[in-house]
């Protein structure tokens, strides 16, 4: 339990610091949109993250032991599906702001793909 309650407190000062920055950025360009979708969005991905870890803790838990690459395989495809929702959800909801919402999402994501990937690698493969 304490490596789900260690994933997720650093997956949030990683969240709470890329938002620190995207609104320090903000300030400097005012062009750039900073509205409640992309406070949605940071949640967003700090829920799939978390579940992340849920599954990380699961799969090497128990009786059973699931290898890395099969429990990362799983994690992404959620997310994958996760951040597809969400997307639509965007899409929807906020029709006036869909782009660039949309754009800045897609950035998040890829940053949050580094940073989780280069952490889950380095904290959940024993070698």
């Amino acid at each position: 339990m304490k490596t789900i309650l260690k994933d997720n407190a650093v997956f949030m000062l990683f969240f709470t610091g890329l938002a620190c920055i995207h609104f320090g950025v903000y300030q400097l360009f005012p062009e750039l949109y900073f509205g409640d979708e992309i406070i949605l969005s940071y949640a967003v991905l700090f829920i799939l993250n978390s579940i992340g870890a849920t599954i990380f803790f699961l799969g090497n838990s128990g009786s059973f032991k699931i290898d890395f690459a099969q429990l990362f395989l799983v994690f992404t495809t959620l997310q994958m599906l996760g951040s597809f929702a969400f997307a639509a959800y965007i899409k929807l909801s906020y029709i006036e702001n869909t782009k660039p919402a949309l754009m800045q999402f897609v950035v998040l994501f890829m940053i949050t793909l580094v940073f989780q990937t280069t952490y889950f690698v380095k904290t959940k493969i024993k070698s």
